[in-house]
């Protein structure tokens, strides 16, 4: 095999073998399950298996907890995700955990051609280093170690970040279209959290680089990958939106008075202690310290520094708008990762714009900050050795230090995934078209128990009543009601379960009757025996009348309001795309 395609699998391989070391602890008990956000999110992907594996049917309609909840329009539900695919053959838990894996090696490999290919970085202790400051950083795996598996698309960010800077030295739309791509898989992915930090980072970057190079181009770019992704991701946002503005629309999140704030205690813990784990938050931290956790050492924040200011002193010799701008960039993120320190501080500006109203916990931001951090960190360590030269014992010493570097961070991060998994395993597979027509409702077993209980509810048929959820509708349903029941003197038999539809035979009485669905309503809810009427307030239950001797067999339905219209965005897209793919800035 030639030299030249040697070196990319070499390089593949070692970072495989990185990822793989890194998320080895995982693997401690590889059947083992985990508990609270562990189990809700193990639960999520079981629901969807639970929906196409055994009843082949879209997932539309969560009925396994909470009353019945929305499942397509919950951002923080999976439709995408290679885990799907491997619990086919394995069990679920094993294949979450060969997901993460994959994760971090697709943040590993996605940094080292952003480095390489962008920067222009080629010394590859170094090209190591950064990928694994950024990949290997605490805020990842803090997250993780707490269940937090919709911060894996996380991971696409330097691939996003490529695609988006490769347009810009090439002028190529396909480029901004493959950034806006990286960005739908986010949503699909449940990655959601991850969105603001993305377009907070791309859209600071767009408008510091148009000042910098006194050109309109860097904003056409990002106003192209804005609509890009949305109209890429139009069949599932549409819905989403829809379901977090509607009326039943319920956030069980408390709200805390005091502001989020980031102190210098609270940022020294942030990025120079290993473990974070203290005895009690320190003054004026709102949340857990998985929420700040971002440990990176003092020597790498050290470097951090001394490459910003290096940026900021120092005209580089070539691209010097590119510099300014990650630096620049950097400072924006960082302070929006400080939250709400005054009232003209951009986490507190942020929360007036749509997107970033609903992104509450701005401390989140330290993981773009990171990002941008270390790419203006390389990018200032290019622009000196271009500048002054790299003599060999100059290589010697600053491939020892990112080797040793390297080492501790995937040494001391390490430990989040110690006992992260500790919960005995049960049977999780999924069956083909093997979900039962009818299924019993368990309203007594606490969600924040031992055992994984909601995850081993679903795949014992059980709904799970007291569910462990913030986005949900408002309650209506009724624990010791059956499925259907009836109002007047109809009759009904033969209901037949599936998630998405509740089928019924109807023998109507001498007087006008309803027959009740016992699920909490949300928009998307039909039925063929007639319009629905709804009974109740704040949460609702949806009913249909049954005119007297009406007899026959009936449903009611659901489908995620928006869908269809976002799916037809989504074509339009694609098509669109087609034909302007080879299109340039500099050809128009």
């Amino acid at each position: 095999m030639p030299p030249a395609r040697i070196r990319p699998l070499a390089i593949g391989a070692l970072y495989a073998l990185l990822a793989v070391f890194f998320c080895w602890p995982l693997f401690e008990q590889p059947h083992a399950l985990g508990s609270n956000d562990w189990d809700q999110h193990l639960f999520y992907y079981g629901i969807v298996l639970k929906n196409v594996v055994e009843y082949g049917q879209l997932p539309f309609w969560n009925p396994w907890y909470c009353g019945g909840n929305v499942m397509w329009q919950n951002p923080q539900v999976a439709l995408l995700s290679p885990v799907y695919a491997m619990a086919l053959v394995m069990p679920l838990q094993l294949a979450m955990k060969i997901n993460i894996v994959l994760h971090y090696w697709i943040g590993f490999a996605g940094m080292h051609v952003l480095l390489t290919r962008i920067v222009g970085l080629t010394f590859l202790p170094a090209v190591i280093y950064v990928a694994t400051l950024v990949t290997a950083a605490g805020a990842p795996a803090i997250h993780l170690r707490v269940g937090h598996s919709v911060f894996l698309p996380g991971f696409y960010l330097p691939l996003q970040l490529y695609f988006f800077f490769k347009a810009f030295k090439t002028g190529e739309w396909k480029f901004v279209l493959l950034s806006a791509a990286t960005m739908a898989l986010m949503v699909f992915n449940g990655g959601t959290h991850i969105l603001p930090m993305s377009v907070a980072a791309l859209g600071s970057f767009a408008v510091v680089a148009t000042i910098a190079r006194r050109n309109w181009r860097p904003l056409a770019f990002f106003a192209l990958f804005g609509v890009a992704a949305i109209a890429y991701s139009a069949s599932k946002l549409l819905p989403v939106t829809q379901f977090v503005t509607g009326e039943q629309y319920w956030d069980t999140r408390l709200e805390i008075e005091k502001p989020d704030l980031v102190t210098p205690a609270i940022l020294q813990q942030t990025y120079l202690v290993p473990t974070q784990r203290v005895g009690e938050r320190l003054p004026m931290q709102r949340h857990g310290w998985h929420e700040y956790g971002n440990y990176i050492g003092f020597g790498s924040a050290a470097a951090i520094v001394v490459g910003l200011l290096w940026v900021g002193s120092r005209r580089s010799p070539r691209d010097h708008w590119f510099g300014i701008s990650l630096a620049l960039t950097t400072i924006i993120l960082f302070l929006l990762s400080l939250g709400e320190f005054s009232a003209y501080a951009p986490g507190m500006l942020s929360q007036h714009l749509p997107l970033f109203s609903n992104f509450r916990i701005p401390s989140r931001y330290t993981i773009g900050f990171l990002q941008f951090a270390a790419l203006t960190l390389a990018w200032a360590f290019h622009a000196i050795i271009t500048r002054h030269g790299f003599p060999a014992w100059a290589r010697i010493v600053v491939a020892l230090a990112c080797i040793g570097a390297s080492g501790q961070l995937l040494l001391v991060n390490q430990w989040h995934f110690k006992g992260v998994f500790n919960q005995t395993p049960f049977d999780t597979t999924f069956r083909w078209m093997g979900g039962p027509r009818e299924i019993a409702t368990d309203q007594l077993t606490n969600a924040y128990i031992a055992g994984s209980p909601m995850l081993r509810a679903l795949v014992e048929h059980r709904t799970f009543f007291h569910c462990y959820e913030s986005l949900q509708l408002f309650r209506a349903a009724d624990p010791d009601r059956p499925l259907i029941s009836t109002q007047g003197t109809v009759r009904v038999s033969d209901v037949d379960f599936s998630p998405n539809r509740v089928a019924f035979s109807v023998f109507g009485g001498p007087k006008p009757s309803k027959v009740l669905l016992n699920y909490n309503w949300g928009p998307g809810w039909t039925s063929t025996a007639g319009p629905i009427e709804l009974i109740g307030a704040p949460g609702k239950l949806a009913t249909v009348a049954i005119a007297p001797g009406q007899t026959g067999r009936y449903e009611f339905s659901f489908s995620p309001p928006g869908l269809m219209v976002g799916s037809v965005i989504g074509l339009i897209a694609i098509v669109i795309s087609a034909v302007v793919w080879r299109w340039r800035f500099n050809s128009i």
